[in-house]
């Protein structure tokens, strides 16, 4: 993200407000010592997280107030579905996933010998998939965020 965004700007904010920056500092320099967090402060630009590649990833915590309920940011963000939850795949094994932009994506996996390729396009107001399992003829779904 940081090479998309630029070293300087932040990848994003956590809910307590604080900045989220790359592997970088917000000048451009290394990364400094973080704090159990994933954050510290720098210089003029105070308290801010960045996102690593250990764990936490991105933030361990909130530096800032926020209200929390069992453990949980409340009141968490919500969204509506595009379609119903589905199970999981147990035992499927991811084999590629291509990111063809403009939200086209194609995920392959193999589960118990058969190869499945999900070809996907997801914008704002839709979702179109199509599946092919083995060599069985294609099947496609779309689905439209439902408003309430």
């Amino acid at each position: 993200m940081q090479s998309t965004v630029g070293a300087r700007n932040p990848i994003g904010y956590a809910l307590d407000g604080f900045a989220i920056y790359g592997a970088l500092e917000p000048d451009g320099s290394p990364m400094n010592k973080l704090d159990s967090l994933n954050g510290h402060t720098y210089k003029k630009f105070g308290y801010h997280y960045h996102g690593t590649s250990s764990y936490p990833y991105i933030n361990g915590g909130f530096k800032g107030v926020v209200s929390q309920k069992d453990g949980q940011v409340d009141p968490q963000a919500s969204t509506h579905a595009f379609r119903p939850p589905q199970p999981p795949l147990r035992g499927a094994t991811i084999t590629s996933c291509q990111n063809l932009g403009n939200g086209h994506f194609i995920l392959t996996y193999s589960l118990s010998g058969e190869t499945t390729t999900i070809d996907y396009i997801a914008t704002l107001a839709t979702v179109t998939i199509q599946t092919t399992v083995g060599t069985a003829a294609p099947t496609q779904q779309v689905f439209q965020r439902v408003t309430r």
